[in-house]
């Protein structure tokens, strides 16, 4: 019936029709295509961060990893109330530290909000597909869902998030660039990125692993808030996605001042207008009051001078709209009464501020720019604190860096890069501005390629998806054009007959009857001005005619080319040679799908490399025999089950997470690095001759853990243990604080220095000749099987020191 009744319309409209239909069906099926490579992309996502569960099982990271765990199952068993008022007795000994006011609860609290959730899934089992197993090598041939332990969570939440961070990325780049293609490529490089893998493996249950997909979150909805005059209330959804960002990691400082740059850079880009003031203003009110009920962060926002610049965004936005209101109740304000308007009210709002800070500076109120802050911005990253400059990652980023963690996204990057500089809207500018940002600040610190990773993604998918599109637009108007131009070719005929003839050569054009006409009303004032010249002379009459001719003639070949260049410009040029840019497109899709074939599957190559070499926990690790090698892990279990629970162990502060988190003794220091000089006094410890340290030691400690045996020991950590202890106590080395007199030869035999030290004696004690530590100071109670670990008792402890620690009335903690 349909087709019956569609056989009886005008051909115009069946072309019309079937044209409409043809360009729904494209845009439907462009959808389907890209939501089927978001999934792929989403589950390569999960996916590639798994070879660590496949290979060691679910076991927790690294260093920093363990004390998240640690916290996370404190939370789960106490609560969150006690939870902010814990104070740990077991770390910094004898200092303690209070977790709940110098932690950054986020992903704590993520966790244990997953773990309680999945306690009401209910068991269950099911067996996927054949076809979807083989599309998915990674799901496994019965699927079983229902709850999960702590640790599970706490091992996949980096994977899982993994996930939700590419789909930021997916909505980001759309933001930006309008295009699903830009939008589904730069996911499918997300995905998989080695700067985002770094921090988010199975296992690597650390802050940056749910930070990422915060930060692409945050930035997508503030840019939404800035797509039309009334989308500015999506910035209270940015403003809670930031808070979140502030529980969870100490990089918050980066995104609020990159969106205070964003908002700032809108003003004189003339982007500025009443429904920005409002979705910054929103933003910053929920984000700041949010963030200062994070006990870590508390009045941060308005103290700290690293956030000092969102802030004075704020209050110039302020400004600024009151500007605006009142030039709105005002009629026929001149642009000099304006700008006298805006001087008179930001001079006297700069008045205020100054006295403000005149009042405040003396008192303490701003807080100081952080070691880590400093280093950003001073040459070589160097801050002057040997412990932040000794820590690998805090490194100034080198070529072979961006090459590693980056790849061929590194160079495509740069040309995305360039075309959002082709249309300027609020999303394309706020990329140019991350882009820059994050490439000025991961050149200064190597650990800042993570943030690298989501804009280096964005750039990539604008630089291929824009070519793309260009492409499939030039295939998929054929047919249109096609069509169009058969329907215009039959109005043509049916309507030359009625055209009049407008000269030898000039196109008949729709318009010409009208343009004759409106040169016809042209021509008749210039007749009156003829006989009005005729009158007052033949001089001036005919110059007057002259002059008349020849403004004719050069109007008449203006309208004449203006009415050809119409003509071939929306129907030859563009209409005929559709098939001929369809044709050349083809070959430039081939041309780059052959091309480029190698160096997708190169990058997809060195991704799965990087996560399979990111994938070892670093308590466990495969041997060149391919066996696990488990020596760290054993050894910190052995201190749980072997010494007294009240025992302490004297380390490097490297391994004091692990030593609560899995052996749950007692440690002297650990990651967090809060306090300088009680790392320095840990590190005069080790680097002393043994007689001067034991004299210490006795008073801290009841064993002393050491790493052998290679692998990034102690031994090659000692320079560095020796700089952080000479930066507090001069008298380590004298006259010496870059350490060069404690180290080795170059033939590897100790300098005097060194041979004496604790830390050189403990690691080779029986193994190197003629050396071993004083049997009255140490003894040896444990080394593990492959000599990577290796464990001291502590002779004639001080129990006086140790019961005086102990007493409750010697504990005074003001946190």
């Amino acid at each position: 019936f349909f087709f019956d009744r569609f056989c009886l319309w005008p051909q115009g409209l069946r072309r019309r029709m079937l044209a409409a239909m043809l360009a729904r069906f494209g845009r439907t099926l462009k959808f389907m295509v890209a939501l089927m490579f978001l999934t792929m992309a989403l589950t390569k996502a999960y996916s590639i961060r798994l070879y660590s569960v496949k290979t060691y099982g679910p076991l927790i990271h690294e260093f920093d990893p363990w004390f998240n765990y640690r916290a996370t199952e404190y939370l789960a068993e106490h609560g969150a109330d006690r939870f902010f008022k814990w104070f740990d007795h077991m770390s910094w000994y004898p200092l303690g530290r209070p977790v709940g006011t110098t932690i950054y609860p986020g992903m704590q609290f993520t966790a244990v909000w997953i773990w309680e959730t999945l306690k009401m899934v209910p068991k269950f089992k099911v067996k996927p597909p054949d076809y979807i197993r083989q599309s998915f090598p990674f799901v496994k041939n019965v699927l079983r869902f229902g709850p999960m332990s702590l640790n599970d969570v706490c091992v996949y939440i980096p994977a899982w998030f993994g996930s939700v961070a590419t789909l930021g990325v997916f909505l980001l780049t759309h933001e930006a660039s309008r295009s699903l293609s830009c939008a589904t490529i730069a996911a499918l490089v997300m995905s998989i990125i080695p700067a985002h893998l770094m921090r988010s493996i199975a296992g690597g249950y650390d802050n940056e692993s749910i930070a990422v997909s915060a930060i692409c979150f945050t930035f997508y909805l503030w840019v939404r808030s800035l797509r039309t005059k009334n989308s500015w209330p999506i910035a209270a959804l940015a403003g809670l996605c930031y808070v979140y960002m502030v529980a969870a990691w100490g990089g918050y400082i980066f995104v609020i001042n990159m969106i205070g740059v964003h908002a700032a850079a809108l003003v004189p880009l003339r982007m500025f207008n009443s429904s920005t003031y409002k979705a910054y203003t929103l933003f910053f009110i929920i984000g700041t009051l949010g963030a200062t009920r994070i006990p870590v962060v508390g009045w941060t926002p308005l103290k700290s001078l690293e956030q000092m610049g969102p802030l004075a965004v704020f209050i110039g936005y302020q400004l600024l709209e009151y500007c605006d209101a009142q030039l709105r109740k005002r009629k026929d304000v001149t642009w000099k009464e304006a700008a006298a308007l805006r001087v008179k009210v930001f001079s006297t709002a700069f008045i205020a501020a100054c006295v403000v800070v005149v009042l405040l500076w003396p008192t303490g109120y701003f807080g100081p720019l952080s070691s880590r802050i400093r280093g950003l911005f001073i040459k070589h990253t160097r801050t002057g604190n040997p412990l932040v400059d000794s820590v690998a990652e805090h490194q100034a980023a080198s070529s072979g860096s961006y090459w590693q963690y980056l790849h061929y996204a590194n160079g495509l990057s740069k040309l995305g890069f360039l075309l959002c500089f082709l249309k300027w809207t609020p999303a394309r500018t706020f990329v140019i501005g991350y882009g820059l940002v994050a490439s000025y600040f991961s050149l200064k610190m190597v650990r800042l390629l993570i943030i690298c990773g989501p804009i280096a993604s964005i750039c990539t998918g604008i630089a291929l998806g824009t070519l793309l599109d260009l492409c499939l637009a030039q295939i998929v108007e054929l047919p249109w054009s096609l069509l169009t131009d058969a329907e215009d070719g039959e109005d043509g005929d049916k309507k030359e007959g009625d055209k009049t003839k407008e000269g030898p050569g000039s196109p008949v054009t729709p318009t010409s009857e009208s343009k004759k006409k409106k040169k016809k009303d042209d021509d008749e004032p210039k007749a009156e001005e003829k006989k009005k010249g005729a009158q007052k002379g033949s001089k001036k009459k005919a110059a007057s005619m002259a002059n008349s001719d020849v403004l004719k003639a050069f109007e008449d070949i203006r309208d004449h080319y203006a009415q050809w260049w119409t003509f071939l410009n929306k129907t030859v040029l563009h209409r005929r040679t559709a098939p001929v840019r369809a044709m050349a497109a083809i070959l430039v899709l081939a041309f780059v799908a052959q091309v480029g074939r190698r160096p997708a599957k190169d990058f997809i190559q060195h991704a799965t490399s990087m996560a399979q070499g990111m994938s070892s926990p670093q308590i466990v690790f495969m041997s060149q025999g391919r066996y696990i090698v488990d020596d760290y892990k054993v050894a910190y279990e052995w201190l749980k089950t072997s010494t007294p629970e009240d025992a302490r162990v004297m380390a490097w502060w490297d391994y004091g997470y692990q030593i609560t988190g899995i052996g749950n003794r007692t440690s002297i220091a650990d990651g967090n690095t809060w306090n300088h000089e009680h790392i320095a006094t840990l590190a005069r410890c080790l680097v002393l001759p043994e007689k001067r340290a034991y004299k210490i030691i006795r008073h801290l400690t009841d064993y002393m853990l050491v790493w052998a045996g290679g692998r990034g020991d102690d031994l090659a950590k000692s320079p560095h243990m020796c700089r952080i202890g000479t930066s507090v106590y001069p008298d380590i080395s004298p006259n010496d604080p870059t350490c060069r007199q404690f180290g080795f030869h170059q033939d590897r035999t100790p300098t005097p220095m060194m041979a004496k030290s604790v830390v050189y004696k403990l690691c080779s004690h029986g193994k190197t000749p003629g050396v071993s530590v004083n049997p009255a100071y140490f003894k040896e109670v444990y080394t593990s099987k492959h000599g990577f670990v290796r464990i001291y008792k502590v002779m004639n402890v001080s129990q006086e020191s140790k019961d005086w620690v102990a007493n409750p009335e010697n504990k005074v903690c003001d946190a």
